[in-house]
Formats: C-alpha cells, sequence, structure tokens
C-alpha cells in the first residue's frame, strides 16, 4: 500500500476547509498551481477523484468525504507528536537579511511555508545590499543574513555557488570592444557592482555608469529599456532579460548565510530552512 505523504495531506485538508484552490493557496502561502498538483497526485495515489468541480465551486466527492475525516486525525497526530518530541511549537521573533532579488525567488515559498509553519514565529524581513546586510548584522540588526560574497571572501558559511552572468535584452545597443559600454548597476557597497568593475578594468573595456539603483525592479527596467547592461546569477535573472557572451567573464559569486553568534531555536531552524532551499534555487 502506498504511503499518502504529509504535504500532500495538508494541502487536501486546506482545500477542504476553504472550498477553492485559491483560498488554500493563500491559506499555504502556495500558489494555486502548486495546489493543484498536489490535489493531482494524491488524486492519483487514492485512485479517485476527491473533489467535485464546476465553474465556480469545489466540493468533497464522496471519497474525499472519507478521506477527509482520516486526514484530520492523522495531521493532528502528527502535529502532537512532534510537539512531544521536540518540545512546545517555536515563538520569538527572528530578523532575516536577504538581498532584494533573493526575496522575489523561489526562497519566497520556502519562507512562507515556515511561517505558515510556525504560526508563532514573528518573521522579520529586511531587503537591501549584501555589504549593507553583512555590516548591520555586525550591529546586531539582524539574526541571520542571507545574502552573495565574491569568491575568496571568507564571510559566512557557503551553501551555494552560482556563475555571473551579463543580461541584457532585445534593445541593448551593440557592443563593440571599443565601444563605451553602458551599465545599470547598484550603488556601493553591491558585490555585482564590485565584480563588473573588476571584470571591466581587467579586461580594459571602457565603460560608463547610466543607471545606479539600490532596487532590482529599476535595474531590470534599464536594463529592458536598452539604457544599460547589468549582470544576475541565473536563477535570479529577472523574465525578459538574455544572457550576453561577448563581454569579460564575471566569474562566481557565493551564497552564503551568516549568522548572530547567539540564536534562538526559531532562528536555528530558519537557518536550516534556508540551507536545505539553497540546494534547489
Amino acid at each position: 500500500m502506498r504511503p499518502l505523504p504529509t504535504e500532500l495531506l495538508r494541502t487536501f485538508a486546506a482545500v477542504a476547509r476553504a472550498g477553492s484552490f485559491t483560498g488554500a493557496a493563500e491559506q499555504l502561502y502556495l500558489s494555486q498551481s502548486t495546489i493543484s498538483q498536489h490535489i493531482r497526485r494524491l488524486e492519483e495515489l487514492v485512485g479517485r477523484p476527491l473533489f467535485e468541480r464546476d465553474t465556480r465551486n469545489v466540493r468533497l466527492s464522496p471519497g474525499g468525504e472519507t478521506l477527509q475525516r482520516y486526514a484530520a486525525q492523522i495531521l493532528q497526530l502528527m502535529d502532537e507528536a512532534m510537539t512531544s518530541v521536540c518540545g512546545p511549537p517555536l515563538n520569538g521573533t527572528v530578523r532575516l537579511g536577504l538581498p532584494e532579488d533573493f526575496a522575489s525567488s523561489r526562497l519566497a515559498t520556502a519562507l512562507a511555508s515556515f511561517v505558515q509553519r510556525n504560526p508563532e514565529v514573528e518573521l522579520v524581513i529586511r531587503t537591501g545590499l549584501s555589504g549593507d546586510l553583512f555590516r548591520e548584522l555586525d550591529e546586531d540588526r539582524h539574526d541571520l543574513v542571507f545574502a552573495k560574497r565574491l569568491s575568496g571572501s571568507q564571510r559566512g558559511r557557503v551553501v551555494r555557488t552560482e556563475p555571473l552572468h551579463w543580461c541584457g535584452s532585445a534593445v541593448t545597443p551593440e557592443r563593440g570592444a571599443d565601444q563605451v559600454l553602458s551599465l545599470a548597476v547598484h550603488p556601493e557597497p553591491s558585490v555585482t557592482r564590485t565584480r563588473i568593475f573588476e571584470a571591466l578594468k581587467a579586461a580594459g573595456r571602457p565603460y560608463r555608469v547610466a543607471v545606479v539603483s539600490s532596487s532590482i525592479v529599476v535595474i531590470h527596467a534599464a536594463v529592458m529599456a536598452g539604457l544599460g547592461v547589468s549582470a544576475f546569477t541565473g536563477y535570479a535573472m529577472p523574465d525578459g532579460l538574455t544572457r550576453l557572451e561577448d563581454l569579460p567573464d564575471l566569474g562566481s559569486l557565493d551564497y552564503v548565510i551568516d549568522r548572530h553568534p547567539s540564536l534562538s531555536k526559531a532562528a536555528e531552524a530558519l537557518e536550516q530552512v534556508l540551507v536545505d532551499s539553497a540546494g534547489s534555487l
């Protein structure tokens, strides 16, 4: 007999409570497509439909009503078991520093899941440039920082390394070797900005800074409009941009986690979530 994954049962229970996939997605901080995938996988496992759907409503099928009774008992027992083994639920405040592109990436799903599983934990997220976040950590303004560093730096614990790519758009001007390259970059102390300047200077390539902004949205818009080129790691490259292969190599960036010397149990749990999530970004 095939086991029923807990995550699928939790999604099923949420849809049953909410009466809609959209409502369940809001409760679980997941996308509606993920909710649909979970329900489809669960229906494949049990071999029958669990909901009756029309254009407006989602209702439990007879098989779904039976499973709902068992699902409620199973999930309650699992929560009681975790509390018994691991102690009381996590609580308190965790202060997390993230670059803006991390906050808008798939990492956001893992953070949302952590909050949903730990409703007594207040997660305070500040976004900013990696250099600023590390400085603020030293000033005791964060518990954890998940940010970027240049390869070779000793800051933090490396959890992933990714190549940095030049990016342009369909309207990016031609880039002859003697032409001055226009750039869209973050202000100092941006790790990506530093790597861009180092690579261009090492190659003797002339450049000018056309746009400076701490906002990833503004940088994206500037590149899309052809005002300048910029650089992103692959996973964080905004939609609509393309990689440029005719510019100096930018090397790689390390993704690291740096932490306050003394962490609460809630912060330690979040740190492990970040480590696990980095492997699947």
